[in-house]
């Protein structure tokens, strides 16, 4: 590099300060003789020189920059991570939970099943004694004796008994021979040696008539049970006593068992 200066000696101070200073830098190639000098002025270095410091300026700010990016980027990936593992955790602990709830239902459903069987034989055993307890089993009479006879009114013009009849004392009480429905009270006009007659309807084809002189205690449309107390007797007397299965008369007695 060599400086030059242009001086005159007729020239004053305050006008040399004017003149134009700057470098030439001068090359020379290994590989030749032939050299080249660039001319710069002080001026263009100074550009030079800002502009370097600017773009050093700026590729700081943008290395801080993707610094900080950067770190907060790992900030968001750890805390991503964090997240990703407390809800695996929540996971497996709601897939346990699950695990566990379904072992509970299945084992409720063993015990629900074994319930319901229980329920199931415990209505079967109550429809069974339904069903036997409608079967007119039960001998009509009780707080007296009953004393099985001949129909005393066979060869009258009412008609003979289709079932049984029995020989009682006043105060005697009539009674359902099971459990069932009283379908008709009234005024016994089919055979006019007894005053009232009572129908029940037991199902299962089961109906009953009960024949007396008394007075009557139940009305149409009345659910009785077994032994469930009809009439009472004003005197000494009889009470028919006739049974139909399915429409037909039957013979009470096969019915009553050692009751008789």
């Amino acid at each position: 590099m060599i400086w030059n200066k242009t001086k005159k000696e007729n020239v004053k101070r305050a006008e040399t300060k004017k003149l134009t200073t700057g470098f030439t830098v001068l090359l020379i190639p290994n590989s030749s003789d032939a050299a080249k000098t660039i001319e710069m002025s002080f001026d263009r270095i100074l550009q030079v020189f800002t502009a370097a410091v600017a773009v050093a300026i700026i590729i700081i700010g943008l290395v801080i920059s993707m610094m900080v990016h950067n770190h907060k980027l790992k900030k968001t990936i750890e805390e991503a991570r964090a997240d990703v593992t407390e809800l695996t955790e929540t996971n497996t602990a709601l897939e346990d939970k699950i695990t566990s709830l379904n072992e509970q239902i299945d084992a409720d459903r063993e015990v629900f099943s074994k319930i319901e069987d229980t329920i199931s034989k415990k209505e079967e055993e109550v429809a069974a004694l339904s069903e036997e307890a409608a079967i007119p089993g039960e001998v009509p009479i009780k707080n007296a004796d009953a004393i099985l006879v001949e129909d005393p009114y066979a060869d009258s013009e009412g008609g003979a008994t289709m079932g049984l009849v029995f020989s009682t004392v006043k105060g005697a009480l009539v009674v359902a021979a099971g459990d069932g429905e009283v379908i008709h009270v009234d005024s016994d006009d089919e055979n006019p040696f007894y005053k009232k007659g009572i129908v029940v309807d037991h199902g299962n084809g089961y109906i009953t008539y009960y024949r007396l002189n008394g007075e009557v205690s139940v009305e149409e449309g009345a659910r009785v049970s077994r032994q469930d107390v009809m009439a009472v007797l004003d005197n000494d007397g009889y009470v028919a006593y006739e049974v139909k299965k399915d429409g037909e008369f039957v013979d009470p007695a096969g019915l009553l068992g050692n009751s008789n």
